[in-house]
């Protein structure tokens, strides 16, 4: 390769050859011939061989920018800048080149103007590739993190499909709406009236609550009868009423929102063939009618979580992680986010899918959720945890599952925070029938999970789906 310049005027120069400039040099495969940020000090040129050129990140994730082969040159970038290596140059196979010093690369370039030109044609040439490669990334980046309605519906829609379809063939299955087409009708008693037979001691006032809940504060003289022990408990109820009197009235009352207890404790009695069974109407005014006697709240059943409780122990460290900038921004922290609140949600639906009218009881405990929504809630809810837990374990809309759980986890945190501030003798119902306390670790370990969640939204950008396909975001781009 000779690089001439004619003469120009009366004074020409002579044509300049680069194996008279530099000296050749072998250079194995793999090789790093110039380092990303080092100080320039040569000028290459491919004789034989291929080299790549890329760039590094403090964390060794690596960019490719481009291929050479033979009878092309690098290192001219930073001769001409005058600072640090932009990229770093490698060798692909065995190659040969030839060294031109910063001196006589200098001396080239006044003596060689056509040699200038084609240099800033190839700067201005990578510019121009440059700037694509950058449109392009972000692009794809974008169409990466785009969210859509239809990821949401996609699965919540699947959670009620599932949800319902297996309802259908679960022997423990359970209505969509709680006493939706029951023919028998409860006759309800106004406070008021409730309140002129408790002072003529003209009735016979039953708790339908579960019987921490009934210790904890009921009205005085009221007998309890919870429902999830009605066949155990009621021949000595029905002694107690024949005692007292079956001429009396029986006004059942049960204080939660949703009015699960008291009306089924009253159609329980009235298809025993008790006379006289009224509900009261206002589930909540007793607490301000009636004298009532109270005590401290106990302690209510708890229940080792086993493996998934110590899971839930984890997401307590993800606090730690708001202080490491690099740690808290990995796309790999994101990974292990994913697969701990996937193990966690799909383990706790698992325990709650087949037995849908025991997390029904564990929902109205909460005093959150209206008659009609109890069961729909009860259904769904497992399904969507699973579903959800899935698509994070397998890497599908992992932005749109992160963002559901985290819907989830603040409902859950609001229910806990009522739950403390109101003293409620409740477990978290987790399991089933049982659970952990409710207290406020609880409430800590559902924030770290929330903290999650953020954090996939944010940066999760490793094993993923998107609709290009399946993404392997390893460390060479």
């Amino acid at each position: 390769m000779e690089a001439t310049e004619k003469p120009t005027g009366a004074a020409g120069t002579e044509g300049l050859k680069l194996c008279q400039l530099g000296h050749e040099v072998s250079v194995p495969a793999g090789t790093r011939i110039v380092s990303q940020g080092e100080d320039p000090e040569f000028f290459y040129v491919i004789q034989s061989g291929r080299v790549r050129v890329f760039r590094e990140t403090a964390d060794r994730i690596q960019t490719n920018l481009t291929e050479l082969q033979a009878g092309a040159y690098f290192g001219e970038v930073a001769l001409v800048t005058g600072q640090a290596r932009s990229a770093s140059v490698e060798a692909l196979e065995d190659s040969t080149l030839i060294k031109v010093s910063k001196e006589e690369f200098d001396r080239l370039l006044d003596q060689n103007p056509q040699l200038a030109r084609h240099i800033i044609q190839q700067l201005a040439s990578w510019l121009v590739a440059g700037d694509r490669r950058v449109e392009a990334e972000v692009v794809h980046q974008v169409k990466l993190r785009q969210l859509s309605w239809f990821d949401y519906v996609l699965m919540l829609g699947l959670s009620l499909v599932l949800s319902l379809v297996v309802n259908i063939y679960n022997d423990n299955r359970i209505p969509l709406i709680h006493g939706w087409g029951e023919k028998t009708a409860i006759p309800e008693i106004t406070l008021t009236q409730a309140e002129e037979l408790y002072q003529k001691k003209q009735a016979i006032f039953v708790d339908a609550r579960k019987s921490a809940f009934y210790s904890q504060r009921h009205i005085e003289g009221a007998s309890n009868l919870p429902v999830v022990l009605f066949d155990l408990m009621y021949p000595m109820f029905q002694f107690m009423v024949e005692q007292e009197g079956k001429d009396k009235t029986l006004v059942v009352y049960g204080g939660t929102f949703s009015r699960r207890f008291d009306i089924d404790l009253a159609r329980m009695l009235t298809h025993k063939g008790l006379k006289n069974v009224v509900v009261l109407k206002d589930y909540s005014g007793w607490e301000n009618g009636f004298p009532l006697k109270e005590k401290a709240a106990g302690a209510p059943g708890t229940l080792p979580l086993g493996f998934a409780g110590f899971l839930e122990w984890l997401p307590l460290s993800i606090f730690l992680l708001f202080f490491v900038r690099p740690i808290w921004r990995s796309p790999y922290l994101s990974v292990f986010c994913r697969v701990l609140l996937a193990a966690i949600f799909i383990s706790f639906a698992l325990s709650k899918i087949m037995r849908p009218a025991v997390f029904a009881l564990n929902v109205v405990d909460y005093n959150l959720t209206p008659a009609w929504g109890v069961n729909l809630w009860s259904l769904a809810l497992p399904w969507a945890e699973l579903v959800v837990g899935l698509f994070l374990l397998l890497g599908i809309r992992t932005r749109a599952a992160a963002t559901l759980i985290g819907v989830m986890n603040v409902i859950f945190i609001v229910g806990l925070v009522n739950a403390i501030l109101h003293h409620m003798p409740i477990n978290c119902g987790c399991v089933g029938e049982v659970g952990e306390p409710v207290n406020w670790i609880k409430v800590m370990k559902n924030t770290g999970m929330l903290i999650m969640c953020v954090q996939i939204f944010l940066y999760d950008r490793f094993l993923v789906l998107d609709r290009g396909g399946f993404i392997l975001r390893d460390r060479k781009i």
